[in-house]
């Protein structure tokens, strides 16, 4: 099971492995010693049980606690508290993003995976490919496209120096040309994933043969249909056939006739990949439709021969491509075990970018609260919302500002909205929530220019609809690098309170345990401070120190005094709101630092649900009878 958990983490962000045992270790050592202490508080209500259910109950109590801490604290406290202190890795908005920043997010990652000469020539690698892969492409399409098709995206080739290993435009097929015809320019490309040069079963046809010159007939028939559908495919002009089929030497001789170039056996995979990024189909030439004009095509800058040291591929540029730029990187490596190190890892450095791109927002529990208001934003499940008539917003637009802007909105003009309650009782608000010109109102009657009627933030979390009544929303704004906003919504005197707050895109710390520390800081805070149950307290309190294990280990290595002077560097920073540790140049990835700890917590939480486990031992196996004469 730990197994399990670890390969679904490491499939997830790429990294963590080490850190995660670490973590779980020190937590389960320290759960159990928790357990033996507290069982008077944990087994109240068992009595007359045997020692052993006891210890199961509150094992089983401890896992589900670790579930609710995880939900309704640390999500809150990562967003809210954390948030704050954060660094982005873009330069400017959310879109343009700082290579130098991004570079030193991936030296440390290949720090931990490759050795400390290739460590920096690996991320350089790294960022070059980011940035010419996903250049005028959506950054959320490319990146899990390139975990999924990553195979097909990179070449290992072995008996080359590491400095040969190169990031090419286009797509390298690992085989050679089938037919190759030399030409220049832009040719047309088509995908085929059936032989052209079909027998009358692959086409699905039922052919009787009573003698030899039937047989001849037939065979002449399949000759000359081959032959059309060479001839369709040049009229056609398609100078690119690439097929995931073998071909007959009757289409290669052609081909060649013809002009064509051919590449097959290429995968499923390949094929996939190749169709994606072109957004075309397959052509079916068994379809009969050798009379319409293929307009499946893509086509290609070019394709020509590559040779890598001693081996040949295929290397083809696509002209107009969706989805993402293909390009391909070329590992070289003296021997093929350190290639396939160097690509694994480089897989790994963008499955944590995947991660690091995407936003923290708070879990929603439909029936759960938090236990301490001041560290939440949530709502009031058990409230509902009555029907009203008449819609009215006040929003607070200025972070320094009290004023409040108020905008009147007529319930017949919002027709594209809905007000409605989710499954856990929220309110939630439509996507395209533009208030007109006319409905809003500012003190004496002043109108509000066009560029201020769409509030964001608003119609991101909040759902305005034709449901009659009185909505008041308030919004709180945060200068704060990490955070967002957040609204307290009043329908007739009721309020209920939704977070807008989550720790966005691109967020990163310093490396070396800082995101620990500061964790642990909050927590401490939090299991001190908090009226919660006893067995929250203490568990936040374990959790806490069992953070304090990742900077310690990474501190080992270093002066005595290293890990309680950085313990002091890092709470003095977070208490006088400074930076944290501007020396400090290497940076990690928030998303992905706190994945890690929910990961580890939802094993710990799994290995404690357990109720029973048997060792089964392995019955003998019967000799086999052996043949042997001379065999008693």
């Amino acid at each position: 099971m730990m197994i399990s958990c670890i390969s679904t983490h490491c499939d997830l962000i790429g990294d963590g492995a080490k850190t995660f045992i670490i973590l779980l270790s020190a937590l389960l050592q320290g759960l159990e010693k928790l357990g033996e202490k507290s069982s008077a508080s944990f087994c109240e209500n068992i009595q007359r049980r045997d020692k052993y259910k006891e210890k199961c109950y509150r094992m089983k109590q401890i896992s589900r606690s670790l579930s609710v801490i995880q939900a309704d604290i640390l999500d809150h406290i990562v967003t809210q508290e954390l948030g704050k202190h954060c660094l982005t890795v873009f330069s400017v908005s959310d879109t343009e993003i700082n290579r130098r920043t991004l570079g030193l997010v991936l030296e440390p990652y290949f720090g931990g995976k490759v050795g400390y000469n290739r460590q920096k020539f690996l991320s350089q690698l790294a960022c070059d490919f980011f940035f010419k892969i996903t250049a005028d492409k959506d950054r959320k399409e490319v990146l899990p496209l390139i975990d999924e098709y990553f195979p097909e995206l990179h070449t290992s080739v072995a008996g080359l120096p590491v400095s040969s290993s190169q990031i090419l435009d286009g797509l390298v097929l690992p085989r050679d040309f089938a037919v190759y015809c030399p030409a220049d320019g832009d040719r047309k490309v088509i995908v085929i994933t059936e032989p052209i040069h079909s027998t009358f079963s692959e086409l699905g046809v039922e052919v009787a043969i009573n003698g030899e010159n039937q047989y001849k007939v037939s065979e002449l028939w399949i000759m000359k249909r081959t032959e059309a559908l060479m001839k369709h495919m040049q009229d056609n002009s398609i100078r690119i056939l690439l097929s995931s089929v073998k071909q007959q030497e009757t289409v290669h001789y052609c081909a060649k006739n013809s002009g064509m170039c051919i590449v097959e056996c290429l995968s499923a995979e390949e094929i996939s990949l190749i169709c994606r990024i072109t957004n075309i189909s397959p052509f079916r030439p068994s379809l009969g439709n050798i009379c319409n004009e293929i307009t499946e095509t893509a086509v290609a800058n070019f394709c020509q021969p590559l040779q890598i040291g001693t081996k040949r591929f295929v290397h083809i540029n696509f002209a107009r491509t969706c989805a993402l730029r293909p390009c391909s990187v070329i590992f070289c490596g003296p021997v093929h075990g350190l290639t396939e190190q160097h690509a694994c890892a480089f897989h790994g450095a963008f499955k944590m970018l995947q991660h690091m791109f995407t936003a923290i927002h708070p879990t929603e529990h439909g029936n759960s609260k938090p236990h301490n208001q001041n560290l939440s934003n949530a709502v009031d499940n058990h409230q509902q919302s009555p029907a009203v008539q008449q819609h009215f917003v006040e929003m607070h637009s200025d972070c320094g500002n009290d004023k409040a802007i108020t905008k009147e909105l007529e319930p017949c003009e919002l027709k594209m909205e809905t007000l409605s309650e989710n499954e856990d009782g929220l309110l939630t608000l439509s996507q395209n929530c533009k208030c007109p010109k006319e409905m809003l109102r500012v003190a004496e009657n002043e109108f509000l220019e066009d560029d201020q009627l769409i509030y964001t933030q608003v119609k991101e979390r909040i759902n305005l609809s034709n449901v009659p009544g009185q909505l008041f929303i308030e919004e709180s704004c945060t200068s704060s690098p990490g955070y967002d906003v957040s609204f307290r919504c009043e329908v007739n005197n009721k309020s209920y309170i939704q977070s807008n707050s989550y720790v966005k895109t691109g967020s990163i710390v310093p490396v070396g345990g800082v995101f620990e520390i500061l964790l642990h800081y909050y927590l401490s805070c939090y299991a001190k401070d908090c009226h919660s149950p006893k067995m929250i307290a203490e568990l936040c309190t374990l959790i806490a120190d069992v953070l304090l294990i990742v900077p310690k280990t990474l501190c080992r290595t270093q002066k005595r005094s290293a890990f309680p002077q950085l313990c002091l560097e890092v709470t003095t920073a977070l208490r006088n709101n400074q930076q944290l540790l501007p020396n400090q140049k290497y940076l990690e990835s928030v998303s992905c630092k706190y994945q890690l700890i929910v990961s580890v917590l939802h094993c710990a939480a799994a290995l404690l649900s357990i109720d029973l486990i048997i060792g089964i031992k392995r019955l003998p196996q019967k000799p086999e009878e052996s043949n042997s004469d001379t065999d008693t």
